[in-house]
């Protein structure tokens, strides 16, 4: 029998998935969601006076939100059914998390390849020298299955493994979603979900931490300066502290070209290498 706290979650996802009770519908750019009032007002203060209030959205139970990121809007919707959402990706660990790499590897049970179809005289002769049930426990096996003793099997590391199937995982390589959790942030600030924008916060500072090498760095940094007004420390705080923790960042080409088009990153950037406080 299900928990309480699990029957509820459980009720929840259904709600978002079926729509059923609905009374209140979300629209972005692409997609229309079905949602509850008594769900979504109570956590976010700006729906909560749009179905409160003699607006338009009161009285069509339509809102638009059209202008808004559409994958922020959808990660949103989510959030008020599951207390979450669902942006967490795995990726090949960077170079430098070599350590975090191996012990992974070390978590992984062996796998085998069995040679045994595999017509190979000396592998079978090795095999034979060096059966796998000793003779004096099973003395007549073979013999008496009218079979020859199997080839041995090869024991493979998982970094064995992975290292054969680089080019694979390359391609599989999922971002840190570093942007999409940035206008996650941006979007529960605009609408005053204050839970929202904590858990936004927490997903980027681990993601920025863990791929301080990604791609996504420079849109990322930009969406937080021109997604945030000043005054809002949140992401800016995460993006400063990274910059102490990681230098070398400072220095790619990539973020060096932000400069000019975010000039409040650049005071920022400037402060930090001369070892001034940001504020």
């Amino acid at each position: 029998m299900d928990s309480p706290q699990n029957e509820l979650m459980s009720a929840m996802a259904t709600l978002h998935l079926g729509g059923k009770y609905s009374d209140l519908t979300i629209l972005s750019g692409t997609k229309s969601y079905a949602v509850h009032r008594a769900i979504v007002c109570p956590r976010s203060g700006f729906f909560d006076g749009a179905c409160s209030n003699q607006f338009q959205e009161s009285r069509t139970g339509v809102i638009d939100l059209s202008e808004d990121d559409d994958e922020a809007v959808e990660q949103m919707i989510h959030y008020f059914y599951y207390l979450d959402y669902p942006h967490e990706f795995e990726r090949k660990p960077s170079p430098v998390f070599r350590h975090r790499a191996a012990s992974d590897a070390r978590r992984k049970p062996l796998k085998k390849l069995d040679l045994s179809t595999i017509e190979d005289p000396q592998a079978a002769c090795c095999g034979a020298q060096s059966p796998l049930t000793p003779p004096d426990e099973q003395p007549d096996a073979y013999a008496l299955a009218g079979k020859r003793p199997r080839s041995p099997t090869i024991t493979m590391s998982a970094d064995a493994e992975s290292s054969e199937s680089e080019e694979e995982e390359e391609d599989l390589m999922e971002s840190p979603n570093l942007v999409t959790h940035s206008r996650v942030y941006a979007l529960a600030e605009k609408y005053d979900i204050p839970s929202l924008k904590l858990l936004a916060a927490q997903k980027f500072e681990v993601a920025l931490a863990c791929w301080f090498d990604s791609n996504e760095i420079p849109d990322a940094i930009e969406d937080v300066y021109h997604g945030t007004i000043d005054s809002d420390r949140g992401l800016r705080d995460i993006v400063i502290q990274a910059l102490r923790c990681q230098p070398t960042m400072a220095y790619r080409k990539d973020v060096k070209s932000l400069l000019p088009e975010v000039p409040q990153f650049a005071a920022e950037l400037w402060k930090v290498q001369n070892g001034q406080p940001i504020y």
